[in-house]
C-alpha cells in the first residue's frame, strides 16, 4: 500500500476517491476495513463466509456509488451503519434464517473439535441467547474494538444506552457460559 495514503484519514481517502476517482484511495479504505466488517457481520449472522460476502457487497456498493457517503459522519461509523442495516435485511429473509439454523445445528453436532472451536461455539450459543440489541453492542465492542462513542453513533443511540446494553450483554453471556460449563461437567 502507498505509505502516503496510509497516513491519510478515512474521510480524506473518500474525497480522493469521490472527487478524483483515485482507486488506490478506495483500495486503502478496503484494506483498512474489509476484515473487521466481515468479522462483525460474520458474528452477527453466525456465518463467516456470509460475513465476507456481505462485506464484499457493501464495498461494491460504495465503489459503484461513492457519492452516497454521508459527509456529516465519520467513514468508519457510516460503514458500520451500512453493515448493521445489511444484517437486519438478512434477518428479515426467513429462508436465510432457516438455512443458518441448519448450518449451526450441523456445526454444533460435529465431533472432535479443538478447545478453541469449543470456546467459539459456546460463545456463539451464548450470543444467541441475547437480544439483537445486546448482541450487536457486544460484537461491535469485542469483535471490532469500537469505542462506546463509535458504537453509539453506529446504533444512533446514547453512550449511556450502549454502556447499559454492554453491561447486560456481558452479564448474560457470563451467566450462560457458567451454566453451560456446569451442565457439560455433569454429563
Amino acid at each position: 500500500m502507498n505509505t502516503k495514503l496510509e497516513k491519510l484519514e478515512d474521510e480524506e481517502l473518500v474525497v480522493l476517491f469521490v472527487q478524483h476517482q483515485d482507486e488506490k484511495a478506495f483500495s486503502s479504505l478496503y484494506k483498512r476495513y474489509f476484515l473487521s466488517l466481515a468479522k462483525y457481520i460474520g458474528w452477527l449472522t453466525n456465518d463467516r463466509s456470509k460475513g465476507k460476502d456481505i462485506a464484499q457487497n457493501i464495498f461494491l456498493k460504495i465503489y459503484q456509488s461513492p457519492t452516497l457517503f454521508d459527509t456529516s459522519r465519520r467513514f468508519k461509523t457510516w460503514l458500520f451503519v451500512i453493515a448493521k442495516n445489511q444484517w437486519k435485511n438478512e434477518l428479515r429473509n426467513h429462508s436465510n434464517r432457516e438455512k443458518h439454523k441448519k448450518i449451526l445445528a450441523i456445526t454444533l453436532g460435529q465431533k472432535e473439535e479443538t478447545t478453541e472451536d469449543n470456546r467459539l461455539k459456546n460463545l456463539s450459543k451464548a450470543l444467541e441467547q441475547l437480544t439483537e440489541a445486546h448482541k450487536e453492542v457486544f460484537v461491535l465492542k469485542y469483535s471490532n474494538g469500537l469505542t462506546i462513542k463509535e458504537i453509539a453513533q453506529i446504533l444512533d443511540c446514547s453512550e449511556g444506552t450502549v454502556k447499559s446494553r454492554l453491561f447486560y450483554a456481558l452479564k448474560k453471556t457470563k451467566e450462560f457460559l457458567q451454566n453451560y460449563e456446569k451442565k457439560e461437567v455433569f454429563k
